[in-house]
C-alpha cells in the first residue's frame, strides 16, 4: 500500500503542477462506480493543447450506472474541459438501455463526435466499418503517448477488427473481470458454512441462503442467488455453464479446433441444474426481466446472497450494506470446479471501445484523441476515478475515501470515459479498506493462475454478422423456457438435433474455425 500511497502522491504533484501552470489554484481528481485504483507509474504526459486556441466542443455518448447522470456544472467535467481546452457535451444513457440506444443511434447515423460501443464486434458494428463509418485510428496512435503506452498491447491487438483499430479500447483489467459469484461471506459464517469449491457446494449454500435465515430478521424472505438473462446470452448466469464446460464463452478450444458448446453436455447439464434451482426457488424467480440495478438492489437490502459481476461490486455493495450492517461482506470467488478442473474467465483487456464517426474531420479527430490521451494520464486517470481532492475524496493511509459530495455530484460516472489502468484494478473501489483490497489482490493473484481465455474472441464470421444474433436469441429464448419449466429438457434435446443440421448455422462455426487458424 505504501507504494499506491507514493504513486498518487506523484500523480497529485503532476496534476498541481499543470494546475498551477494553467493559473488555477483547485486539483484535480475522481472517483469510479465500478472501476478501480490508482497504482500506477508514471508515463510520458500529453503536450498541453495550445491555450491561445477556442475550446473544440465533442459530443460523447456513454453509459452510466448511477440513479442519475453528472449534470452539465459537474465540476468534474469542467475540469476535465479545462486540462484539455474542449467543450464537452455528454448524452448519458443509462446502462439498463444503452445498448438499445447505441443500435438506434448507430442505425440513425445521427452519431455524436464519439460514441463508446458495447461491444466492438456486433454484426452492425462490423458492417458499418467494411461501410468506413468510422475512422481508423491505427495510424494515430502512436502520436499520443499515454494512449500507446499505457494503454496495454494486448488491449489494443484484442479489440482490432481486421487488423486495425476502429476505436479506442475501453481497458478493463485481464483478471478479475467477467461474470462470476460474489458472495456473502457474513451469511457463509453465520451458517456455518465453507466458500463454495463446486458447483454442489454452490448449491448448498443458495439452499441455505434461501431457506435458512440468513439475515435473521425471522422470516424466510432472502433467495440465494439474483441475477438477471439478456436476450440473446445468460448474463449473470453463464457461470454455471462456463464451469460445466470449461470454456470461456460459447465456443471452446479442443484438439486445436473450435467447438460449440452448445452442443455440449456441460449446456444441458446447466439447464438442468439451474432448471432444479428454479423449482427450488434459490434464484430469483423473475431472472428473466431483472435489471442490474435492480439486482444490487436485491443485494443490498440483503434480499439475496449471490450474484454475478466483476471483482468491484465487492466492495461498492459491501460498502453501502456496513452503513447499517458493519458486519456485511462480499466475497468473489477465485473459481469453481467442474468436470474440466477449476474454471474462471479471463478477460481480453478491454470492455467496449470508443469510436470516432468518419464525418468528424480529422483535425477534430486528434483534438479527440488528445483529450482521450490526457485520461490516459495518471492525473486523468485519477481525475477520471476519484474527482476532486478535498471536495470528492480525501486521503487516509494511502487509501482514497469518498465523501457524500461525490455521490451527490455523481462523480462516478466519469471512470466510464476515463478508467483505471491498474492489474488489480478490478479490485478497488474508493474507500475500500486495505484488508478487504489486499484480500481482492491475493484473489486476482489465485486467478490469475487458473483463468481461462475465449479463444473465440474478436473472430469475425460472415454468416454470423447475418444471422447469428438471430440464433442467439432462438437459443436463448429456450433456455429460459427450460429454466423455467414451462418447456422439458426434451425440447433442448430436439432444438439441438436441428441446430446440428441446420447449413447457416453450422458454417458459422466453420468460418470461426477459418478465421482462428488465421488468427
Amino acid at each position: 500500500m505504501k507504494r499506491i500511497h507514493k504513486i498518487i502522491g506523484a500523480a497529485l504533484l503532476v496534476m498541481a503542477m499543470l494546475l498551477v501552470q494553467a493559473c488555477s489554484g483547485q486539483s484535480a481528481s475522481s472517483n469510479s462506480n465500478n472501476e478501480p485504483s490508482p497504482s500506477q507509474s508514471n508515463q510520458p504526459q500529453s503536450s498541453a493543447e495550445p491555450k491561445t486556441e477556442p475550446p473544440t466542443d465533442i459530443s460523447i455518448m456513454i453509459d452510466f450506472t448511477l440513479s442519475e447522470p453528472p449534470s452539465d456544472d459537474n465540476l468534474v467535467k469542467k475540469e476535465i474541459e479545462k486540462q484539455t481546452n474542449t467543450n464537452l457535451k455528454f448524452i448519458w444513457v443509462s446502462s439498463n438501455n444503452y445498448i438499445d440506444k447505441q443500435n438506434v443511434t448507430l442505425a440513425s447515423g445521427d452519431i455524436p463526435d464519439m460514441i463508446m460501443i458495447d461491444d466492438p464486434f456486433a454484426p452492425q458494428v462490423k458492417q458499418m466499418i467494411k461501410q468506413g463509418a468510422f475512422w481508423d485510428i491505427t495510424p494515430f496512435i502512436k502520436d499520443y503517448p499515454n494512449l500507446s503506452t499505457r494503454i496495454p498491447e494486448e488491449s489494443w491487438k484484442n479489440s482490432q477488427i481486421g487488423g486495425k483499430n476502429y476505436g479506442i479500447p475501453r481497458m478493463r483489467p485481464i483478471e478479475g473481470g467477467g461474470t462470476f459469484p460474489i458472495v456473502r461471506k457474513d451469511w457463509l459464517d453465520k451458517l456455518n458454512l465453507p466458500l463454495p469449491q463446486t458447483l454442489d457446494d454452490m448449491y448448498n449454500v443458495m439452499k441455505a441462503f434461501t431457506e435458512q435465515d440468513p439475515d435473521g430478521n425471522g422470516s424466510k424472505d432472502t433467495v440465494g442467488f439474483a441475477g438477471y438473462t439478456n436476450l440473446d446470452n445468460m448474463g449473470q448466469f453463464v457461470w454455471v455453464e462456463n464451469v460445466l464446460n470449461g470454456s470461456n464463452g460459447k465456443y471452446k478450444l479442443q484438439d486445436g479446433a473450435l467447438i460449440d458448446t452448445t452442443f455440449e453436455k456441460g449446456t444441458r447439464d446447466a439447464l438442468i441444474w439451474l432448471n432444479n434451482a428454479y423449482n427450488d426457488g434459490i434464484i430469483s424467480p423473475d431472472f428473466p426481466t431483472l435489471k442490474n440495478s435492480q439486482v444490487r438492489e436485491m443485494i443490498t437490502a440483503s434480499k439475496a446472497g449471490i450474484f454475478g459481476d466483476t471483482m468491484n461490486p465487492s466492495w461498492l455493495l459491501t460498502g453501502q450494506m456496513r452503513k447499517s450492517n458493519p458486519d456485511a461482506d462480499m466475497i468473489p470467488l477465485v473459481s469453481l470446479t467442474g468436470p474440466f478442473g477449476p474454471f474462471v474467465q479471463k478477460d481480453p483487456g478491454f470492455f467496449g471501445m470508443f469510436a470516432i464517426p468518419k464525418k468528424v474531420s480529422e483535425a477534430k479527430v486528434k483534438k479527440i484523441l488528445a483529450l482521450m490521451d490526457f485520461g490516459a494520464t495518471p492525473e486523468g486517470e485519477l481525475l477520471g476515478s476519484y474527482g476532486i481532492k478535498d471536495v470528492h475524496y480525501t486521503e487516509k493511509d494511502g487509501v482514497l475515501v469518498g465523501t457524500e459530495q461525490a455521490t451527490k455530484d455523481s462523480v462516478y460516472s466519469f471512470q466510464k470515459l476515463f478508467p483505471s489502468l491498474d492489474q488489480y484494478g478490478r479490485g478497488y473501489n474508493t474507500g475500500i479498506p486495505k484488508d478487504f483490497f489486499d484480500r481482492n489482490k491475493g484473489i486476482i493473484d489465485e486467478r490469475a493462475k487458473v483463468s481461462v481465455p475465449n479463444p473465440a474472441f474478436g473472430l469475425d464470421s460472415s454468416t454470423y454478422n447475418k444471422v447469428g444474433k438471430e440464433f442467439d436469441k432462438k437459443i436463448q429464448d429456450l433456455k429460459v423456457k427450460v429454466i423455467i419449466g414451462s418447456e422439458p429438457i426434451t425440447a433442448w434435446d430436439a432444438f439441438v438435433d436441428n441446430l446440428k443440421k441446420d447449413k447457416e448455422y453450422q458454417q458459422i462455426l466453420q468460418e470461426f474455425n477459418e478465421a482462428y487458424k488465421t488468427k
